[in-house]
């Protein structure tokens, strides 16, 4: 499973590279660094209930071509959640959520003239690899699941080549499933994420 994932990860992000000589985009790199608010998650299985997490981190590189309002990128993401209560109940909770995502997104922006501020909107769609780790039980293992994200927020171009932004993005995957002999766990993922990274044109 964690094969193909990297297989994929190579293949996404050697597309901008070799596209830049076919279309009219303008190669750039991304990162981003923030804080990742996952929501409470339905537990179903051997473990029912609903899980609370600590605030987490998130973090992520993209690699992709700008076409002026439209940019493209293939982007991998990670984000860390640690256990914080199970309910019903409050009952303490140790252990922590991890997802690895590989993401296609695009972005819609136009710059206001005179203005550094550029609004931005944008939408991915790709695989995740969620990992759960549950100390009290020592149960942990992985699945790969769909997922997407939709965003919004602020660029500000510092230089004709590096703006630095600000994001607010949903990021939702389908649930995932978790199985190691009498454990079987199923949960529903989604997170509100706030990120701030820059943006350097090539």
């Amino acid at each position: 499973m964690m094969k193909r994932f990297v297989t994929g990860l190579f293949c996404l992000t050697l597309v901008p590279l070799f596209s830049s000589h076919t279309f009219a985009g303008s190669p750039y790199a991304g990162l981003t660094v923030g804080l990742a608010y996952l929501n409470d998650s339905s537990l179903k299985g051997s473990k029912s209930g609903d899980l609370e997490y600590d605030d987490g981190e998130a973090f992520s590189y993209a690699h992709g071509l700008d076409f002026g309002c439209v940019r493209v990128e293939g982007e991998i993401g990670y984000q860390q959640n640690d256990f914080k209560t199970y309910r019903p109940g409050d009952i303490a909770a140790e252990g922590d959520l991890s997802i690895l995502s590989l993401l296609a997104n695009g972005y819609y922006y136009c710059e206001i003239k005179g203005s550094p501020v550029v609004p931005i909107v944008s939408a991915g769609v790709g695989v995740a690899s969620v990992e759960y780790e549950d100390g009290i039980d020592e149960f942990e293992e992985d699945d790969l699941v769909l997922a997407y994200q939709l965003g919004a927020g602020l660029g500000f171009r510092v230089s004709p080549s590096v703006t630095i932004n600000a994001m607010y993005r949903y990021f939702k995957t389908a649930s995932a499933e978790f199985e190691d002999g009498e454990n079987d766990v199923e949960v529903d993922i989604s997170s509100h994420n706030v990120l701030f990274g820059v943006k350097v044109d090539f």
